[in-house]
């Protein structure tokens, strides 16, 4: 079998000009242009009875007094309730007063409710702003993730193994993550399932009693301006391919066991063709063990 080797380059430095009318000018910032903006347009937290603070920055380079108040939108579907699945810690007016931190933070107190009824949203918006503007980022997208999902124990990080084809099947280690998926409970995303080096997840299907995950052949595992990786399984080397899944047998602790006898493969095609060039990994005994 012809392996793909990888290839690194350095990448050339490029030289830059900047030119101006004139190199003593400065840039100027008028307070009447300040504004209020959160420092990011996303968040999330673990249901796990714990905290979260968003961070709302007022832009002044005099420490001018202002304020700002904010609200909180949820989806009628799978929305986060207060009360039900956070308490907001203070009022829900942010005050900034000259020289005291241009920063304010909206805390929020997570309740862990023991009871799993999938993640939750809900919008923050900035609103009613008084002695200052609102910046183009006036809206923040929070999720609170349940931590009582019936895959919790097979999802996050994992230290991965298996017998190497191209090492004399001397064992090679990665690392793997698995996330669950946003609307099959059934269902959840690997990210380096083989130790090929491509970002791509593909998924697994669990079975309803949690001891088995089937990884379904063919699914693609990341690409390059050469090739098409795609994920492959054979039962030993010059037998028929595996057409249909990879199997893997999960345990208590989440450890998941690949079929020992099966050998899974990063195949790579030439690009846009059906094509094998060679195959960027390939191993046996493949195990995943929970981090």
């Amino acid at each position: 079998m012809k392996k793909i080797k990888f290839i690194y380059g350095l990448m050339a430095a490029v030289a830059l000009t900047f030119a101006s009318c004139n190199v003593n000018d400065l840039p100027e910032f008028d307070d009447k242009d300040a504004f209020v903006a959160f420092t990011s347009s996303t968040a999330s937290v673990v249901e796990t009875g714990g905290t979260l603070e968003v961070s709302v920055m007022l832009t002044s380079l005099s420490g001018i007094n202002g304020s700002v108040d904010f609200e909180i939108v949820a989806p009628e579907k799978g929305g986060a309730i207060e009360g039900t699945h956070y308490t907001i810690e203070g009022s829900k007016t942010l005050n900034f007063t000259g020289g005291e931190g241009a920063t304010q933070k909206i805390k929020f107190n997570i309740i862990d409710n023991d009871v799993f009824g999938g993640d939750v949203k809900m919008t923050i918006n900035l609103v009613n702003p008084q002695g200052v503007n609102l910046g183009a980022s006036k809206t923040c997208s929070v999720t609170i993730e349940d931590d009582e999902h019936p895959l919790a124990f097979i999802l996050g990080s994992f230290d991965a193994q298996g017998e190497d084809y191209y090492g004399s099947w001397a064992v090679e280690d990665w690392k793997t993550t698995i996330e669950k998926d946003a609307n099959d409970l059934n269902k959840v995303w690997i990210y380096g399932f083989t130790p090929a080096g491509f970002p791509d997840a593909i998924y697994g299907i669990v079975n309803d009693e949690k001891t088995e995950i089937r990884v379904p052949v063919n699914q693609t595992i990341g690409s390059n301006s050469s090739y098409d990786v795609v994920l492959e399984a054979y039962t030993n080397e010059g037998a028929d391919d595996i057409t249909d899944f990879v199997v893997g047998t999960i345990s208590a602790d989440g450890t998941i066991t690949i079929t020992p006898t099966t050998w899974i493969a990063a195949a790579a095609y030439n690009k846009g063709t059906t094509t094998l060039a060679g195959y960027y990994a390939i191993d046996r005994a493949v195990v995943f063990k929970k981090k």
